[in-house]
């Protein structure tokens, strides 16, 4: 048996000051937690330090005191680019507590540089890709170098191992380990779910698509997706613990438009009665007014769209194959049967100039999604537009400032100064927000909901400037 904690990076220094900040959910490391499923179905002890929950104050403390607490054999680490140089000091912080401890490093930025993070001392693995099984294995093995899709250090060098296979078959994997956290800790923004507490689920993985700004490096593009009936257990079991709505967070959830369908209607079949949303962005073009309407009828009040642009040139140049007329007609669709809408769109995408941004937020208002997010562009690690860009338009790689939500001068556009970038950003919350049609539509509709105060509150501490 391995004693094993895993830690989870505070997310507090990425959204801290940024236009979302009021509005950020908090959910328990689904991604954590299922690799603790594995390790306790296995035999093993898994704990949890989520600093997503705790902050980032003190978070060196903290972190001594599970270490003391838990006294584990290895340590695993979240990584993702903005948090890349936390998860950095926590690993020291580790090993200046036992330097005998395996600090293991997994996630989003280890997926796609893991050489660049192996080189930090701290790190004794990398994980490229799903990690589900590949902690498991560690703990059971004696030789690495039989484990795919890790590197490790061997005498001194860096030895990586061939890459590991996707999971095929997402019924295989546990329930995630829930009872490592206190559901009723996890602060849910009244403007981002209807009832609490909030989980994420997911029922299916990589998105068959090849958007050039998108990464890939943990899922990639082959699309792989749990039972109708495994996602409905799943369902029941949120709600057996106490759980009041679900989001799924699928790369692409309606991929298999059929799949969804037969979810939905095992959901009306057991009256499992939970509020449900997409949360991340589904394709404009697999939804029709059928699914959408069989998804509102079991329960999901919300669909979000990647929706980027507002130029038809600007979308075939990420390679997104969709339209503006689809991304009209799947809003169409929604508001027809009652679902809100989340739009996200990008500014300062290749090719973007001020004319084209301006058409970006002049779409946003047109298709009159209940809430839109926009961003500017961020060329994460391992994407297309990544390596096309790098050391031409970008050179330092301080990972820390690549964050969708408060990047500052990242790198320099081919068409737009990061000021004209900026200029923008603020400019489309402003508009898309505070114009007079939006204004008096959300009071009704908060009035009628009971969250006029709620939104009141999120109105007066964003900062729109």
């Amino acid at each position: 048996m391995v004693k094993v904690l895993l830690v989870n990076p505070s997310l507090e220094d990425v959204y801290e000051g940024t236009k979302i900040e009021e509005a950020v959910p908090h959910y328990p490391p689904l991604n954590l937690l299922t690799i603790a499923g594995s390790l306790i179905r296995d035999g093993h002890e898994a704990d949890l330090i989520d600093f997503d929950l705790l902050g980032a104050k003190n978070q060196n403390e903290i972190l001594r005191k599970k270490l003391e607490e838990v006294k584990p054999q290895m340590v695993g680490l979240s990584f993702g680019s903005p948090t890349y140089n936390q998860c950095k000091n926590m690993a020291k912080v580790v090993k200046e507590f036992d330097k005998n401890i395996l600090v293991i490093a997994g996630g989003s930025h280890p997926s796609a540089d893991p050489k660049g993070v192996l080189k930090n001392p701290e790190i004794d693995i990398t994980i490229c890709g799903e990690g589900d099984f590949s902690i498991l294995e560690i703990c059971n093995s004696k030789d690495y170098s039989k484990i795919l899709g890790i590197g490790f250090k061997k005498n001194k060098k860096e030895i990586f191992t061939p890459t590991r296979p996707f999971l095929k078959d997402l019924d295989e994997l546990p329930m995630p380990a829930f009872e490592l956290v206190d559901i009723h800790k996890y602060k849910m923004p009244a403007a981002f779910s209807r009832k609490r507490p909030t989980v994420m689920i997911e029922t299916s993985r990589g998105c068959a698509w090849g958007c050039t700004y998108c990464t890939k490096a943990v899922f990639g593009r082959n699309f792989r997706y749990k039972s109708p009936k495994r996602v409905v257990e799943e369902f029941k079991y949120m709600k057996k613990l106490g759980y009041k709505e679900i989001h799924i967070i699928d790369d692409m959830f309606t991929t298999s438009k059929e799949r969804v369908k037969e979810i939905c209607r095992l959901l009306k079949e057991e009256n499992v009665g939970l509020s449900w949303a997409c949360s991340n962005g589904i394709r404009v073009d697999k939804l029709d007014e059928e699914l959408a309407q069989l998804m509102y009828d079991t329960g999901c009040y919300r669909a979000s769209f990647g929706v980027e642009s507002g130029n038809q040139e600007i979308l075939d140049g990420i390679e997104k194959q969709q339209t503006l007329e689809q991304v009209r007609n799947a809003f169409r669709i929604c508001n027809k049967v009652g679902m809100e809408t989340t739009a996200y769109l990008i500014l300062g995408l290749p090719g973007d100039t001020e004319e084209t941004m301006r058409q970006t937020i002049d779409f946003a208002k047109e298709i009159k999604p209940s809430i839109v997010k926009f961003d500017i562009l961020v060329p994460l690690p391992s994407t297309p537009l990544y390596e096309k860009w790098k050391g031409k338009y970008f050179k330092e790689e301080d990972w820390d400032n690549f964050n969708f939500h408060n990047a500052k001068n990242l790198y320099k556009h081919p068409n737009l100064s990061w000021e004209t970038l900026e200029k923008y950003y603020n400019r489309a919350y402003f508009e898309f927000y505070f114009r007079p049609s939006y204004m008096v539509n959300r009071f009704f509709d908060s009035l009628k909901k009971g969250k006029l105060l709620i939104d009141l509150k999120l109105l007066l501490k964003t900062k729109w400037n």
